[in-house]
């Protein structure tokens, strides 16, 4: 498949009546039968210390629908029912390399209406997706909206409940687009929360600042929390609720989610080489000062979605030593300011007469990362040059771009 990729495809489904309410009986099929094989699974484990995996757990799925009081699991696509098998035993054995290395990796949850709940897989086979509808198994057509259609093999079809929608996604194996024309542009990229994005091309900077979705919605997001706990758990009112919550998230994820977008295709078409910093969001996401706002950032995503893109496009993305200084680090003379550390500094004053933001300084300095003399620190470079002029230290906040300007 070297000349080969997979991409994505996500739409929305407008389902008839009819096909709703199968839809809804199939969800439920297959959060009963995930459920039932975990209980398998898990008495098996207890029994012997053994699990059974996907080869004996497949016929065991299928033999259900011939149980005395099961006979509706029938209904369900077999391709459906094979795949919920296939998955807890992805899951299985991701929990056997866990405990080999000496890690609690417990079995996994229960699926219950609504929360994590197991999508409704379709073969390839016998699915077929056109601009306008979907031909899935044993419901016929179905009437779509989404994007343009990948011009390649369809792989897989899976669909999923999103609050009050249905949603379907696919992939598609296509051909390998031809690479971009170079532009011969170098940027550095500094990530942050405040910030979301600094980059530095060599001439100048540009800046997004972090739109903070979430942050806007918590108001709504608690006046909605604070109605759903007062209805009364299993009646109408409180799933209405709960779908006007899941409304609110959705909004977010959504508009995080095409920022990302159109950040990743402006870097990717701008630049050939990306040099982007390596972050430990994990242990960020540990402060809890933080966790709020680097999960509403989306730093990590930002990153995937450069990366796919830069492959697709011809471009070389370079990771930075995560060790590496880039914001304690003088961007004109190389001294080191521990005190750049605490993010409360904003600003960098330096001897040499440097005086820069700390995420330009840093874009700068990932910039010159990798070149002869500069990714070492106490390094005897004292000036850095773009063509024939020298680079003047930049105050901060004198460079700034609203959230979607092209960079």
């Amino acid at each position: 498949m070297e000349n080969k990729i997979v991409v994505g495809f996500v739409a929305q489904l407008y389902p008839t009546k009819d096909q709703v309410v199968r839809l809804n009986q199939w969800s439920g099929s297959l959060r009963f039968l995930w459920n039932r094989l975990l209980d398998i699974e898990k008495a098996e484990y207890a029994a012997t210390g053994k699990f059974i995996w996907n080869k004996q757990l497949q016929p065991i799925a299928a033999a259900m629908k011939y149980q005395p009081g099961l006979e509706w699991l029938a209904d369900l696509p077999s391709c459906a029912a094979q795949d919920v098998s296939s998955r807890i035993d992805y899951t299985l054995q991701r929990m056997a390399k866990e405990r080999k290395v000496g890690r609690d990796y417990g079995f996994p949850r229960p699926k219950k209406k609504f929360i994590r709940e197991v999508g409704i897989y379709c073969s390839n086979y016998i699915s077929k997706i056109s601009s306008r509808e979907a031909k899935l198994p044993k419901l016929g057509r179905v009437k779509l909206r989404g994007g343009d259609l990948p011009n390649g093999r369809l792989l897989g079809v899976r669909i999923r409940r999103d609050g009050s929608r249905w949603m379907l996604s696919a992939q598609f194996e296509c051909a390998r687009p031809a690479p971009m024309e170079a532009t011969g542009v170098t940027v550095g990229i500094d990530l942050g929360v405040a910030t979301l994005v600094t980059t530095f091309d060599g001439s100048g900077f540009d800046e997004i600042t972090a739109p903070k979705h979430l942050r806007k919605a918590l108001k709504r997001l608690r006046r909605a929390e604070r109605t759903k706990s007062r209805r009364k758990k299993g009646s109408t009112r409180r799933r209405a609720q709960i779908r006007r919550v899941g409304v609110i998230h959705r909004k977010v994820r959504e508009r995080r989610k095409d920022l990302l977008h159109q950040i990743s295709h402006q870097l990717t078409t701008k630049a050939d080489v990306l040099k982007v910093e390596t972050l430990n969001i994990r242990g960020m996401l540990r402060n809890h000062h933080l966790a709020l706002s680097v999960t509403d950032a989306g730093m990590s995503r930002l990153i995937r979605f450069c990366e796919y893109k830069a492959d697709w496009r011809g471009r070389r993305i370079e990771k930075i030593d995560p060790w590496f200084p880039g914001s304690q680090t003088c961007s004109c003379c190389g001294e080191i300011h521990r005190e750049m550390k605490n993010l409360k500094e904003r600003v960098m004053h330096c001897d040499c007469g440097n005086v820069m933001g700390r995420d330009q300084n840093a874009a700068v300095n990932h910039y010159w990362y990798s070149q002869e003399g500069w990714n070492r620190i106490g390094n005897d470079v004292t000036r850095m040059e773009t063509g024939d002029q020298e680079l003047a230290p930049v105050p901060v906040g004198e460079v700034r771009i609203d959230a979607g300007k092209r960079l």
